[in-house]
């Protein structure tokens, strides 16, 4: 389910473009010291580098937009000078190389920042965006989860190309090894009401968009994500014979859906001001995507609902439940705000 929302003050409405910045990683953002094994970490950045790769989202544009990016500024713990970490590529994809493990920290915490250029009106526009990689002790018989996304946790199903699902994959780790035997995975997810509540035990209609939710990889629909969801896989020792036997042990992951975002266009043919000449005026709520107008049967499928604010954007009421309402001047004292919320 996607919803979008407009509003207009019999004025009009500016639905400037909306610019999300994300980093993908090709590695989970754990990385085990297991002392207990001369010095051993998992993932061994020397060996196998960590790679961050920026993705820029623009609606109205389709697909992945860091080529029109530029001025991009990579830190690290607040620092700007990275050359002891590893190097940053200067063009498109912009990618962070690290080349050395976290042996005199616990943490990695880094930030991204770049300019992206409107090619319609040439605008410059500074995105920010951060994301954090930790060191865990484990040695012996020590357990934890790591979480990681093989293809990304972005989902974009328009763009060329596209990513129609993302996979999240969880494993319980004793040391420096992976145990996957005699264990249990239970995938769930944040509801609105911001508590956990388990995949499988979700109706049949929203299940359907998971799948693997009792393995170690769930898969996720791009219609099991509405702008972004969390998710959690909590891992129970189920081995009898084990010293961490009914133990439990979790990680988390955000997923977004930078799939084009719906905008909403509120139009008034005869303007904002209403007068002893126009009394009244029809405002039209149009769903834009891409670029384009959805069609008839698209609108006509959506729900609306239309609420009006006073002078002092207070006294909510509804005032409509389709794709256009009119507004006489009766109902108007001074000014008025309408808001329509349109669910597709």
């Amino acid at each position: 389910m996607a919803t979008a929302r407009g509003q207009i003050t019999i004025v009009d409405l500016n639905d400037g473009r909306s610019i999300n910045l994300y980093l993908s990683s090709n590695k989970a953002t754990t990385q085990i010291y297991d002392d207990s094994v001369a010095d051993k970490y998992t993932p061994n950045y020397t060996t196998s580098n960590l790679v961050i790769t920026p993705e820029v989202y623009v609606s109205g544009a389709s697909g992945n937009q860091i080529a029109r990016c530029s001025n991009v500024i990579w830190s690290i713990n607040g620092s700007t000078d990275i050359s002891s970490w590893g190097t940053a590529a200067q063009v498109s994809p912009f990618a962070l190389t690290i080349n050395r493990n976290m042996t005199d920290v616990n943490q990695l915490l880094i930030e991204c920042q770049l300019t992206f250029t409107d090619p319609d009106t040439s605008l410059a526009t500074t995105a920010k965006a951060c994301i954090t990689f930790s060191k865990v002790n484990n040695a012996g018989n020590s357990i934890c989860a790591v979480m990681y996304a093989p293809n990304g946790t972005t989902i974009s199903k328009n763009a060329t190309g596209a990513i129609s699902s993302v996979k999240l994959h969880c494993d319980m780790w004793r040391g420096s090894a992976i145990d996957n035997t005699d264990v249990s995975y239970n995938w769930q997810k944040m509801n609105a009401q911001g508590t956990w509540e388990s995949i499988s035990s979700l109706p049949a209609q929203q299940k359907q968009y998971y799948s693997g939710y009792n393995t170690n990889e769930l898969t996720v629909q791009a219609d099991g994500v509405d702008n972004f969801e969390l998710f959690k896989c909590v891992i129970t020792d189920t081995d009898t014979g084990s010293s961490t036997y009914n133990k439990t042990v979790e990680q988390t992951i955000t997923v977004n859906d930078a799939t084009d975002p719906y905008m909403l266009e509120i139009t008034s043919p005869t303007g904002n001001v209403l007068t002893k000449g126009c009394t009244s005026t029809t405002l039209t709520a149009n769903i834009w995507q891409s670029g384009q107008m959805l069609n008839t049967a698209a609108h006509t499928a959506a729900t609306y609902q239309w609420v009006q604010y006073d002078m002092n954007g207070d006294n909510a009421q509804t005032v409509g439940n389709t794709r256009s309402i009119t507004v006489l001047q009766s109902q108007i004292s001074v000014r008025a705000t309408f808001v329509c919320t349109v669910t597709i």
